[in-house]
């Protein structure tokens, strides 16, 4: 990944996908995926990411890792209302 300063990371997505597993999704703009949201029939609802430029930034100044993951951890779509969430880089 390239530097691009103030924390900002380059925007190029990594996604896979399988017939076995579907698609799975491991790091977008937003950041680091850290679990993927599925419904019933396994399709992905939403996800939980990590905003990685600005994590490491605060741990830089010295701020707590834990604290600093809390703090720059979001989720996008349906998260909340998943039927199962699974890591995408083990299921």
């Amino acid at each position: 990944m390239e530097d691009l300063g103030k924390g900002l990371r380059s925007q190029t997505g990594t996604l896979y996908g399988t017939l076995a597993k579907g698609p799975r999704y491991l790091e977008l703009a937003e950041g680091y995926i850290t679990k993927l949201a599925l419904d019933e029939n396994g399709e992905i609802t939403g996800y939980q990411y990590v905003k990685m430029g600005p994590m490491m930034e605060d741990i830089k100044k010295g701020m707590d890792a834990n604290e600093a993951v809390k703090k720059h951890t979001g989720s996008y779509g349906r998260f909340a209302d998943a039927a199962k969430y699974i890591d995408p880089r083990h299921e």
